[in-house]
């Protein structure tokens, strides 16, 4: 979905100052709390001098407004007219002057949470809509900052991408599904429609020349894009280049390698870009150990809470991941590296895949948000970054974490119930803007519904981030069009099917292949799961199949499927159920798909006599197969 800068920013500045804006015109709905409008001026400038018209309109009513100027009316507070959760957009008309820019940076904040809802910088371009956001009941503050810039000295834009492309775009190198090369050159083709000023990848391995050459393919501009090998490692051999940056800015230096007790190049590092104003940036790649993964205990403790379990982890334990090797990592780079090499108050990037989650994600006002199932989580590493004052740019455009979870892992596979965004652009220093940010986890519309799109629906395993930067400077303001997420809404428990689930201790089972055995998938415990073979090198192909006994034959109402709760491999998406009263010979009596998801889903089987269920997996996340739970459903017995 693209919509433009200010739309993106559910800001409207709205005509000049002739004409009148409605006012509020008393409770609709009984009060419903206060809320404090503020103006100031945006960093490094002054306030724009002038009358700011505001308006706070929710669910199509004008909620509340204000006129607000600097220094005598610089506050004001007015009462809500409505008192539930609505969707609201805030309007503007700020002072104009010829020749000038606005440039306007809004933040609406719950004051009970103290919870950044909605932030927004935006540039004057015309009347524009906006995109509405979610805003809760009770007091609210309402805070502008606005300047008036000169129209050729507002700075230069800068369109960031940060991208882990998994083995070189290769995939993941385990099976032998033939699609290595079809996925690298569908990949390029991303890569050049996006045209990113600035590219940040991890696990090139071997793909930087190609990107390179994407970039300056059938261009209709004079850019020139350059690639920068980061990883630069002594005895390196050719495919273990693991972090590259490419641009058509100017290079004007490439740092010296890193070499610490925890991070070297493999993890680090960076070069010196010019703007076109003759300012410049240090850009710097980074990849943090994925030793300790974060994700898959955070998404089995969500699901175990979801499903009333005990959990196996404690929050503690869960933040202990981090410690594990990202957070040596962080601090070595944030103590030691990062201060060796930025020397100036120019504006730093940092982008690449921290392998960590993020405090801003897990804080308490997002503990109900989909799949936390009440976690709050003070993420250590990503808590670093931002006491050294990094913004993270997509979270700063999208404050509200439980409609724009930004979840960047595991794109090509299937996300976690517990949203696990991983992929950063962070930035420092005062002159940055953040415009818009969003993630990029389906291949393009042309490259979908091909074999290759059904097994593998993203590139990589992770989601790419793109994030839309102001620094200031001369330059026009932007104007252009902004991709952004669409919110997600809370997920959809199916309910279990009619009639009662056999006992676990009445069922037994087999499978064509196993690791994890496949009595597992009916012991009743959801913490544990059968799982086909991944020890074979090749594992075994599809079609997998998992078959259960009942002990008895049992008239049927249907069949309950639980993933596996602590990842993604082998869950199934596409399937046939088979029948048997004696073992030996099976009819199909039910077949369909499912979401790459850890929810449930049913089968219904209404009429089905049988003994034994068979579940055949023809298509699974991963080329594996695999089952938390596998529960049949009988009529219940008077």
């Amino acid at each position: 979905m693209k919509i433009s800068a200010m739309m993106a920013a559910a800001l409207v500045l709205v005509g000049g100052l002739g004409g009148g804006m409605q006012q509020a015109s008393g409770p609709l709905h009984g009060a419903g709390g206060e809320v404090t409008f503020a103006l100031e001026a945006t960093p490094g400038n002054d306030v724009a001098r002038g009358t700011h018209h505001l308006q706070l309109r929710c669910d199509g009513d004008v909620e509340a407004s204000a006129r607000l100027h600097v220094p005598n009316r610089a506050t004001v507070t007015e009462r809500r007219s409505a008192d539930a959760e609505s969707d609201c957009v805030v309007r503007l008309r700020a002072p104009r002057r010829a020749d000038w820019v606005n440039e306007v940076m809004l933040e609406v904040r719950s004051a009970a949470s103290g919870a950044v809802v909605h932030r927004a910088t935006a540039y004057e371009t015309g009347e524009l809509g906006g995109r509405s956001f979610r805003l809760p009941a009770g007091d609210v503050e309402v805070r502008l900052s606005s300047s008036l810039l000169e129209a050729g000295e507002v700075g230069t834009a800068l369109s960031v991408m940060s991208f882990n492309i998994l083995h070189g775009g290769r995939l993941d190198e385990v099976h032998e599904h033939g699609f290595e090369q079809r996925n690298i050159a569908e990949l390029l083709e991303f890569v050049r429609h996006e045209d990113p000023d600035v590219l940040f990848t991890v696990e090139t391995y071997g793909t930087g020349d190609e990107i390179v050459e994407a970039l300056n393919t059938a261009r209709s501009d004079d850019k020139v894009f350059t690639g920068v090998q980061i990883t630069r490692e002594p005895g390196q051999a050719a495919d273990e280049d693991n972090l590259w940056m490419f641009t058509h800015l100017p290079v004007e230096e490439v740092y010296p390698s890193v070499a610490g007790d925890h991070a070297t190049s493999f993890n680090f590092g960076g070069a010196r870009l010019g703007l076109p104003d003759g300012r410049h940036v240090h850009a710097f790649s980074m990849w943090l150990s994925h030793r300790g993964n974060a994700w898959s205990p955070v998404t089995r403790t969500a699901m175990e809470n979801a499903l009333g379990l005990e959990t196996t982890s404690t929050e503690e334990e869960l933040l202990d991941t981090d410690r594990v090797a990202r957070l040596d990592m962080a601090n070595e780079i944030l103590d030691e590296h990062l201060p060796s090499i930025v020397q100036d108050d120019a504006p730093v990037i940092i982008a690449g895949d921290a392998n960590a989650l993020s405090p801003l994600d897990w804080s308490a006002p997002f503990a109900d948000a989909p799949g936390h199932e009440g976690l709050t989580l003070e993420w250590p590493v990503m808590s670093e970054f931002r006491e050294a004052g990094f913004a993270d740019t997509y979270r700063h455009a999208n404050p509200d974490a439980g409609r724009f979870p930004g979840r960047t892992w595991s794109a090509g596979f299937a996300y976690t119930y517990a949203p696990a965004r991983i992929d950063y652009i962070l930035t420092r220093g005062e002159d940055v803007r953040v415009l818009a940010s969003s993630t990029r986890d389906r291949r393009l519309p042309e490259q979908r519904g091909s074999a290759l799109d059904d097994i593998y629906p993203f590139y990589s395993d992770h989601a790419a981030v793109v994030s839309e930067l102001l620094v200031r400077g001369t330059g026009a303001a932007p104007s252009g069009d902004y991709e952004v997420d669409e919110p997600v809404e809370p997920y959809d428990w199916p309910a279990a099917p009619d009639g009662v689930p056999v006992p676990p201790s009445e069922l037994s089972a087999t499978a064509s292949n196993e690791s994890s055995p496949a009595a597992l998938a009916v012991d009743g415990d959801a913490r544990t799961h059968w799982h086909s073979n991944y020890q074979l090198d090749p594992p075994p192909p599809l079609p997998h199949e998992l078959t259960v006994d009942m002990g008895s034959v049992r008239s049927l109402t249907g069949l309950r499927y639980q993933p596996r709760i602590n990842g993604f491999n082998g869950i199934v998406t596409e399937y046939t159920v088979e029948a048997s009263t004696d073992g030996t010979t099976f009819t199909e009596v039910a077949s369909g798909t499912w979401d790459r998801s850890q929810i449930p889903s049913n089968v219904e089987l209404p009429g089905v006599e049988a003994r034994y269920l068979r579940l055949v997996v023809h298509e699974a996340v991963g080329l594996f197969s695999s089952a938390a739970e596998l529960t049949p459903y009988e009529v219940t017995k008077n």
